[in-house]
């Protein structure tokens, strides 16, 4: 059977859609999620399954004991008191309901030792929950000088280049030393955390992929490979790579 990947999805509150609704009815919350993860899971060899934000952190058990594997997905940033900090002049929407029910599939996902993959959002709430810090603005507080947060150009523009480390999970799924990705982040990895190792940096010093030391299954990318597969199918290559350890 192919692997039953879960995908984080986007919580969108009635209040958040007071005069902007485009589906159900007044009074309902609702999920949405960027189809490109389902595609290029689907095209990779997965059967994605998109995950509602339940209210109930413990339902999360329930959910990953039937899944192969689990991507955690971009969205809005995350609370600061994750990573010990006050909220600072840049951060911005911050849902944590998402929050704690992410953090309690990644719970789960660890104790099952399922893969995981994490993806800009999804990446930065790995290196939290490892342990370690965001900047919460990079246009603030770290002097980037590579067009992070560059939405404006499209989800495929080529925006910057990373450095694939030797010997990690990045340069084996992608077979070169640089690679060009898009940029869609006002946030970054300040205090990369100590269980995990850099697997990319963009030329700024920027760390943009890890994998866990002792856990060759935990893995993420700060840019959007999934937005990529379409017109780029050499990023197909890292949806592959986790679907396959998904198989295993």
């Amino acid at each position: 059977m192919k692997p039953l990947i879960g995908i984080t999805t986007y919580f969108v509150s009635d209040a958040e859609l007071d005069g902007r609704r485009v589906r159900g009815a007044c009074g309902q919350d609702m999920l949405m999620s960027n189809l490109d993860y389902s595609r290029s899971v689907h095209e990779s060899g997965g059967v994605p399954v998109a995950l509602p934000t339940l209210n109930e952190p413990l339902a999360a058990a329930d959910v990953v004991k039937h899944l192969d594997g689990l991507l955690l997905a971009g969205g809005e940033d995350l609370a600061p008191a994750l990573f010990r900090q006050e909220a600072q002049p840049g951060l911005g929407m911050v849902i944590e309901r998402r929050d704690r029910y992410e953090w309690a599939l990644l719970q789960a996902a660890l104790a099952k030792k399922i893969p995981i993959l994490g993806i800009c959002r999804g990446f930065q709430l790995l290196n939290v929950y490892f342990g370690g810090t965001l900047y919460q603005d990079l246009a603030a507080y770290y002097s980037a000088e590579v067009p992070h947060h560059s939405a404006h150009l499209g989800r495929e523009a080529l925006v910057h280049e990373v450095l694939l480390n030797e010997g990690t999970f990045l340069r084996q799924c992608y077979g070169v030393e640089a690679l060009w990705v898009n940029s869609l982040h006002h946030q970054g990895v300040e205090i990369l955390a100590a269980e995990l190792v850099a697997a990319a940096l963009s030329r700024d010093g920027l760390v943009e992929g890890f994998q866990h030391s002792s856990n060759s299954s935990v893995f993420g990318v700060q840019w959007h490979p999934e937005m990529m597969t379409e017109r780029y199918a050499v990023h197909h290559n890292l949806f592959r790579f986790f679907i396959e350890k998904a198989g295993l």
